[in-house]
């Protein structure tokens, strides 16, 4: 291959790494430009810095060495057409719907690929009669709703509902219910400290320490105690933004703390997760519900395992975070202790399960505070 041709290939493959991102971080890139194009890191260099002297990338040296944030600021050509998106849009109007009904539903054409027009077809037929029938289907149970009228399946309309596309076109989903939201909570009647804890592991490990006898812990286990929903962190936070009114406490054994709607009321509670972008991120979104939480005094141990590469992963697909590593989380200044540790864990973190027992029992009753960041 030329190295013109190596050039148009790794311009080509800039061009789908970017999608709708403003940047791709210097870090790491070489590499992953040189695994997705299938060519040589010093081929990788060699192009980029021609495009950097074609004035169509900035953040590059000459030498080829990403040095800062690299933009695209040159031409990019426009996608080809999607022939999904095409199929989609001839079966929304030949159905005959209006412009504004057309318009809103033609986003779901990304999550139909899988569907010939004739289904697609159906599935519209389906929304709308949903939506005709609304008031009368509505507190019925969502996977009844979805079966009934999507070619008789139960999980079709949450995948469908996943943005505003249903909501614009009038189908309010969460007037279905679904299974019920389960948060499980375990401490003494009166505890000091309220810990939120983003993965059911952490959790079970904190309760089973002497931790248990000052701190009440607090974790989401899901759809019905099931485990195949690993995203805890969002459904924690979803649960907290409803101040746990649509959710059912599980006390464990042992345990006389209050239901977890209360204890959201406690005047030191704390937030313990994942030492990443995604866990601080959490932590942020909670925040906005509880005004007074703080990132917990566990993270002491967590930062301290920064320094140690034996103790902290890189952001790749083997440990479930490929995307962290180009996450950007919005994080104001008056969160100085968040801004700290947001800072830190950019390109490497520290999942929480990492914590030992002994830091949990001397650690979980406190918040982080600005002089253990100094480790």
């Amino acid at each position: 291959m030329s190295l013109d041709d190596s050039i148009e290939q790794v311009r080509s493959t800039l061009i789908k790494k970017m999608g709708t991102k403003a940047f791709l971080r210097p870090s790491g890139l070489i590499d992953a430009l040189a695994t997705e194009s299938n060519l040589s890191t010093l081929t990788v260099r060699q192009a980029l810095g021609r495009l950097m002297k074609q004035g169509w990338l900035e953040g590059v040296a000459t030498d080829g060495m990403p040095f800062k944030q690299v933009r695209i600021i040159g031409e990019v050509p426009a996608p080809a057409p999607d022939p999904h998106l095409q199929r989609w849009v001839d079966v929304l109007t030949n159905y005959g719907l209006g412009d504004g009904d057309k318009c809103t539903l033609a986003t779901l054409s990304n999550k139909l690929t899988d569907y010939n027009a004739d289904e697609m077809g159906r599935i519209l037929h389906g929304l709308v009669l949903m939506r005709d029938f609304l008031a009368s289907e509505t507190g019925r149970h969502r996977f009844l709703v979805s079966a009934s009228y999507l070619l008789g399946s139960s999980k079709l309309l949450d995948t469908l509902s996943v943005g505003p596309a249903l909501r614009n076109f009038g189908i309010d989903v969460n007037l279905f219910p679904t299974h019920p939201l389960y948060v499980v909570v375990a401490g003494p009647r009166n505890p000091t400290t309220v810990v939120l804890v983003e993965n059911p592991a952490a959790f079970e490990m904190a309760v089973a320490t002497e931790a248990i006898k000052h701190c009440a812990f607090v974790a989401t286990f899901g759809f019905g105690l099931s485990k195949s929903q690993e995203d805890y962190g969002n459904q924690l936070v979803s649960m907290v933004d409803d101040r746990f009114n649509k959710s059912i406490t599980l006390t464990r054994e042992g345990s006389t703390c209050p239901p977890a709607k209360d204890l959201l009321r406690h005047s030191n509670i704390t937030f313990w997760g994942d030492l990443d972008p995604a866990g601080i991120e959490i932590y942020l979104r909670l925040k906005r519900s509880i005004p007074n939480l703080q990132l917990s005094a566990l993270y002491q141990p967590m930062i301290e395992a920064l320094h140690d590469p034996g103790n902290c992963h890189p952001y790749s697909k083997a440990v479930g975070k490929e995307g962290q590593i180009e996450r950007i989380v919005e994080c104001s200044e008056v969160e100085v202790v968040a801004r700290d540790l947001l800072a830190r864990c950019l390109e490497r973190g520290v999942d929480q399960e990492q914590v030992l027992i002994s830091a949990v029992e001397n650690l979980a009753q406190y918040p982080l505070e600005m002089g253990h960041l100094h480790a």
